[in-house]
């Protein structure tokens, strides 16, 4: 009889919580392997925390328990563990905190949860926290600044207030897709994503035609333009051209995944 998902996070635990092992048992009930690449990308210190975290809102077990029991089998097989350097010290001094704010996310936008969740919201997230967290960090060190320095005082409201716009603006994308079920799109981690529904749209054959022709055409055109010396718009045409290779890129993976490259 095949054991249940708690069971196996606790023989995970009780095992040493090892991370490698910890994401793939993730992904055998989260086939989000681009958030599971997102989590990888942590390291072992945050890394180990989200999985924690993730783990205990599918099986009910706290985190507290879910890290005691990780603990215990290291002490059980002489791992030494020092209070500067554990990961599993710092991971336990932040997972309270980070666990109230991926609950408080997931009741108020659900669809985080699901398969279909566009994947750029992974990032999103992680950024939005991230935000927060710089947004009243750099928020009280504005009381230790000297008010005779203008500079440093509009550096550090500066970087306040754009941590602070980054926050909403996630949020905004969010908030939009709960109610709506669609994109917004006005973040820079949404550029690609129209371009994909709309190569993803189109036949193998005309895909094809795009990457042997036409975006080859338009970047010597672009070239050219750029060589010429009586050319006044310059920076409009490099960015012409990242989008054009941007477009080049998103054809690439889809002809990747129909098998034709």
């Amino acid at each position: 009889m095949e054991i249940g998902i708690k069971e196996k996070v606790e023989q995970w635990a009780r095992s040493g919580g090892d991370f490698s092992a910890g994401l793939s048992l993730f992904l055998t009930f989260n086939r989000n392997s681009f958030y599971v690449r997102n989590i990888e990308a942590k390291g072992v210190e945050k890394g180990l925390t989200t999985l924690v975290c993730e783990f205990a809102n599918k099986i009910k077990l706290s985190s507290k328990e879910i890290f005691a029991l990780i603990e215990a089998s290291q002490l059980a097989n002489n791992i030494v563990i020092t209070l500067d350097d554990s990961p599993l010290q710092k991971a336990r001094e932040k997972e309270i905190v980070q666990q109230k704010k991926t609950i408080k996310l997931r009741e108020e936008f659900p669809f985080l949860g699901r398969k279909d969740c566009p994947e750029e919201f992974a990032i999103l997230v992680n950024k939005m926290l991230t935000a927060y967290d710089d947004y009243r960090s750099d928020r009280e060190k504005l009381y230790d600044l000297d008010k005779n320095k203008l500079d440093e005082c509009y550096q550090g409201a500066r970087s306040a207030l754009d941590a602070y716009i980054l926050n909403r603006e996630i949020w905004e994308e969010l908030n939009y897709y709960k109610i709506h079920g669609i994109i917004l799109g006005n973040l820079p981690e949404f550029k690609g994503h129209g371009i994909k529904e709309k190569y993803n749209a189109m036949s193998t054959v005309s895909l094809g035609k795009i990457t042997g022709n036409n975006i080859p055409r338009k970047m010597s055109y672009y070239k050219k333009q750029l060589n010429d010396k009586a050319t006044k718009n310059k920076d409009e045409i490099r960015t012409k051209m990242a989008d054009a290779e941007d477009e080049l890129s998103v054809i690439k993976k889809i002809l990747i995944e129909r098998g034709e490259i």
